[in-house]
């Protein structure tokens, strides 16, 4: 059997395995979204197919004020407020 390493979502406190997750990155530029999740420093993971785990609400216990921001950023990346596709594209 293989270990398959588990991370919990910023936002609704699920346990997923690693590979499910978005890696999210607080800079000094703002958030920064991971997918590949290669870059340095801590992250935190959050659902990519759940809009509910990424509303700016949800997000605040993770990035408290900049809770907007960092939503912002999650909508462009995955369709926008008004996109049909809520899943993460490829490449």
């Amino acid at each position: 059997m293989r270990h398959v390493p588990l991370r919990m979502c910023v936002a609704c406190r699920r346990r997923r395995p690693k590979g499910e997750l978005l890696r999210i990155l607080m800079t000094p530029e703002g958030f920064q979204l991971d997918p590949t999740g290669k870059l340095p420093g801590r992250g935190a993971y959050v659902c990519p197919d759940n809009p509910d785990c990424w509303m700016e609400k949800k997000l605040r216990r993770f990035a408290g004020a900049r809770a907007k921001a960092l939503a912002e950023a999650l909508w462009a990346r995955l369709g926008g407020k008004d996109g049909q596709s809520t899943h993460l594209p490829a490449g």
